[in-house]
């Protein structure tokens, strides 16, 4: 059985376009279940949508003791849900979103950005 949670990515750049952190305010951190852990009969997913406008944002995720590298994703109006292609790295426990500026010039920083964690249980 999967079970869902949704939520938005708050208005304004945590990143600047070369990635350098504007400021952590304007980003989500999720704490979730850990991950895809032996022992435990489930998988998780993180994705995004966007409507009214196109966004970058930056993912990653922390496994309780180190942050992975961060990747950073196109969410499109036009296409449909964007993920990192995989499910969650093993004992994830924390996953980290904030916008990123497509150019020194964007000023987009409020396009509606939701994202969806999607947990499945064997």
């Amino acid at each position: 059985m999967a079970n869902f949670q949704t939520g938005e990515i708050p208005p304004g750049f945590a990143f600047t376009e070369s990635g350098g952190l504007i400021h952590y305010k304007y980003g989500i951190v999720l704490a979730v279940p850990a991950a895809n852990q032996a022992g435990w009969s489930g998988d998780m997913w993180i994705s995004f949508g966007s409507a009214w406008g196109d966004a970058k944002i930056k993912v990653n995720w922390h496994d309780g003791s180190n942050w992975s590298a961060a990747v950073d994703l196109n969410v499109t109006q036009a296409g449909g849900r964007v993920h990192n292609g995989a499910k969650l790295p093993a004992s994830t426990q924390k996953i980290a979103i904030g916008r990123v500026r497509r150019s020194a010039s964007d000023t987009e920083d409020d396009i509606p950005v939701s994202w969806l964690l999607q947990v499945a249980e064997a």
